[in-house]
């Protein structure tokens, strides 16, 4: 194994158990749908009880009881990838990486130690970006195993495509990349993890709010184009199988965008002593 990849394997460990936790709870709230699904009188039962919430309920379950009648399994399913709950454990498990890796190194004074053997700011930074790169990819693919743990298990009724699961995965990968590069950006530019931790939140709380009450409240639409979530729509996804190429563009742009000023900071910048 090279240095590269042992860096980056360093990078990963120490936070293993922390992410595996995320990623089981990740796969635990997408099986558990399919028993669900049945105990309420399946999709259909569902879209009645959707059609009695007010808006401002309706808006923070970010489906339509139309969309849920004529899709059936598939639409019931795809709530669970747009549950806050879901949302929150995938962007604190790439937050949470990127914090420690630099500005959390940084803090601890661990990065001297790292940048004092024959390599380059480019590489260390690099190292972190691929590590940046597996966490996206498991938090991604934990979701559609649950999933397919859950719909094995239960054999809920109704018709379901499993081909659809993987442009979910994408879907899905596309909108962690953007919060972890974002959050990577942060971590090059703050000096401690708890910082990073704490703008990311905030940018996130911010973005959910605004994509989720823009239909409900007029002064937020303007801003919604701002919100990363207005790019990401499981449920379309799974239903059709196809992801919006803009929507895949603006998130993978945003993430590398967020990677690539990380890396024009942490070139440039005083390391703590």
């Amino acid at each position: 194994m090279t240095p590269f990849l042992r860096m980056t394997g360093r990078l990963l460990g120490r936070g293993l158990a922390g992410l595996v936790g995320i990623l089981v709870g990740i796969g635990l709230f997408t099986a558990v749908q399919a028993p669900i699904v049945d105990s309420i009188g399946g999709a259909p039962g569902l879209a009645a009880m959707m059609q009695r919430l007010p808006p401002i309920l309706l808006a923070l379950s970010r489906t339509r009881p139309e969309f849920l009648a004529a899709t059936g399994l598939t639409g019931f399913l795809a709530i669970a990838y747009t549950h806050p709950l879901i949302l929150l454990l995938a962007g604190a498990a790439v937050v949470a990486f990127a914090a420690r890796s630099l500005a959390g190194e940084m803090e601890q004074g661990t990065i001297q130690l790292t940048l004092s053997r024959p390599r380059s700011r480019e590489v260390a930074y690099a190292a972190r970006v691929l590590g940046l790169v597996v966490v996206v990819a498991l938090v991604a693919v934990a979701g559609p195993v649950g999933t397919v743990v859950g719909l094995l298990a239960a054999r809920p009724a109704g018709e379901f495509a499993w081909a659809h699961l993987l442009p979910l995965a994408v879907s899905t990968a596309a909108l962690v990349w953007a919060i972890g590069g974002l959050a990577l950006f942060g971590s090059a530019v703050a000096s401690t993890a708890g910082r990073v931790v704490g703008w990311a939140l905030g940018l996130l709380t911010v973005s959910y709010f605004v994509d989720t009450f823009a239909d409900v409240w007029r002064v937020l639409q303007p801003w919604r184009p701002f919100s990363l979530f207005a790019y990401y729509d499981p449920g379309p996804v799974l239903a059709d199988g196809t992801v919006n190429p803009r929507h895949l563009l603006v998130l993978a742009v945003t993430g590398l965008v967020g990677v690539v000023a990380g890396l024009l900071v942490f070139r440039r910048r005083d390391l703590p002593s």
